[in-house]
């Protein structure tokens, strides 16, 4: 290699080990299993952190609903987790977190022996308190904490830093008989626009834990057998022996009134439930907008510019009929008449935004008196 290719070489080397910076921050275990616990209990377990950054870092942790993934599969290696035993009920107000934010620093580093029997460098422990409610739904249940490094970068130039950072997730089981089930108790429909129908499908969960339920498929068929339509909805959560509309649209312009026949399925990850119902959509719309909320507008007072101007003319004739005594308080009136005149012409103009002839004329009169005291 040329001498001149060889510097090209490592100068652009040492460019991109200055310009992007790789760190890291995860947690020991990534896992946690606490096991069975019985509700009305409250349970401390730990975490560690860890850093491969050279400077102090200062870390945010915030509890976070699992990834619905979760659900989907069975475990029972690593740790116990068994989908079809499982409540999706959230757990956010059962989640303490002792100490926040932590600071991590790598002079710092603390040699952990895992209840795994794996060992660590740790900088930093997080403690964590959970609150199990009476009501808690029985089965197994998941949380994460999510970790949010902040790192004051030290040193010159302007590099790319990437902090890669890992989730920790605890899961444990409240005691009692777990069961996911549900079914399908109606299909309704009904119109909403022209265009636009809704079709409840009422599912009722018959189990013991909470889930999510989604609509994946509600299929319509006209009077000739012929698929009008191929709908789903979005998920929801269900509560244990709670019914839930999972509501589905039907848009365009082949939304045509009379009876069809309505074939859904409900999925609730671990099973299903499915039912086929003969349904009507209206003619008419029977489902009531949602009013608008009623804006509390500014009380006025349509008589108060005739007031106004009476006063004045009142305390004008004063000014040219009386004497010299009462005509200095006749202009007095006139002038704070006419300041409170522009006032409220300036609110009604600027908040209330009215502008009806009444004012016009009002503020024509208010600057010809302005002009006429003016020029006299």
């Amino acid at each position: 290699m040329k001498p001149r290719n060889m510097v090209f070489g490592l100068m652009l080397l040492y460019l991109l080990l200055n310009t992007v910076l790789a760190l890291s921050v995860g947690t020991a275990p990534g896992l946690y299993d606490l096991g069975e616990l019985d509700p009305g209990t409250n349970v401390a377990f730990r975490f560690y952190l860890i850093t491969n950054s050279r400077n102090d870092m200062l870390v945010s942790l915030s509890y976070i609903p699992v990834h619905q993934d979760m659900y989907y599969k069975t475990e029972t290696t690593r740790y116990k987790f068994i989908a079809a035993e499982a409540s999706q009920e959230d757990i956010t107000s059962w989640v303490e977190i002792a100490r926040n934010p932590l600071l991590l620093s790598p002079a710092r580093v603390k040699v952990v022996n895992l209840p795994g029997g794996g060992v660590v460098k740790a900088n930093e422990e997080a403690d964590i308190l959970l609150h199990i409610p009476e009501d808690a739904d029985p089965g197994y249940h998941a949380g994460s904490i999510s970790l949010g490094p902040k790192l004051a970068a030290s040193g010159r130039g302007t590099g790319v830093m990437t902090i890669a950072v890992t989730r920790f997730i605890f899961v444990f089981r409240v005691s009692g008989d777990a069961k996911r089930d549900g079914e399908i108790m109606s299909i309704i429909g009904d119109r909403v626009e022209e265009r636009k129908a809704k079709i409840d499908v009422l599912f009722r969960n018959t189990g013991t834990c909470t889930l999510s339920a989604r609509v994946s498929e509600l299929k319509l068929y006209d009077k000739f057998g012929k698929l009008v339509a191929d709908l789903d909805s979005g998920i929801n959560l269900v509560k244990p022996d709670k019914i839930q509309a999972l509501t589905a649209y039907w848009v365009g312009n082949n939304v045509k009134p009379g009876a069809y026949r309505a074939e859904a399925r409900v999925d609730y990850i671990t099973g299903y439930a499915t039912m086929e119902e003969r349904i009507e959509i209206p003619t008419t719309i029977r489902v009531k907008p949602v009013p608008k909320p009623k804006i509390e507008e500014f009380p006025t007072c349509a008589d108060l510019p005739f007031i106004i101007m009476a006063l004045i003319i009142i305390s004008l004739a004063i000014y040219w009929i009386w004497d010299w005594r009462y005509r200095e308080i006749a202009l007095l009136i006139v002038a704070g008449l006419l300041l409170v005149s522009v006032a409220l012409f300036v609110f009604n103009c600027l908040v209330v935004i009215e502008f009806s002839w009444l004012n016009s004329f009002f503020v024509i009169i208010i600057i010809a008196l302005i002009i006429y005291w003016w020029r006299s």
